[in-house]
């Protein structure tokens, strides 16, 4: 009974070696690079929405900000979410506003998936996200690889 326990409890432990190894997969250089560059790409897109709408309703009379605001905080995107008071008018300009964000956000995403797709392989981009959202090693060296191609001219 003894010997079973033992070979149970060291079967379990080199499993559990084997699977960390595994997850702990090591990416070239120029693995983290490419997945830099698709997060600097994705945040380029991305960090053009919000000024673009800022841009839509400081060019609408009869809206502003604040109000957009307001509506944007109710709704939280969604039309059929806007509160009682809100106009037809509001109503219709939230509507239009949410289908450019939504478009602009599908555009990235379809950026994202296929700078993926085609230079890291959906199984290698997955895997490096994670690592990536794990932080430590990958995190810092992504992270210092795109501040790197940031700062090139």
């Amino acid at each position: 009974m003894r010997r079973l326990t033992r070979a149970v409890l060291a079967s379990m432990l080199f499993a559990f070696v084997a699977v960390t190894s595994a997850n702990a997969q090591d990416f070239t250089d120029q693995d983290m690079k490419d997945y830099a560059v698709i997060l600097l790409a994705q945040k380029a897109i991305t960090e053009k929405i919000s000024p673009y709408v800022n841009d839509l309703i400081e060019k609408q009379d009869g809206i502003d900000g604040n109000r957009y605001a307001e509506l944007d905080a109710a709704a939280k995107g969604d039309v059929a979410k806007l509160p009682a008071d809100a106009t037809d008018f509001e109503k219709q300009f939230y509507g239009m506003i949410q289908k450019r964000v939504k478009s602009r956000t599908k555009g990235a995403s379809t950026v994202v998936n296929n700078l993926a797709k085609y230079s890291l392989g959906a199984k290698k981009y997955n895997a490096i996200k994670k690592a990536y959202k794990g932080g430590g090693d990958v995190k810092a060296k992504v992270d210092g690889l795109m501040s790197s191609l940031v700062s090139k001219p």
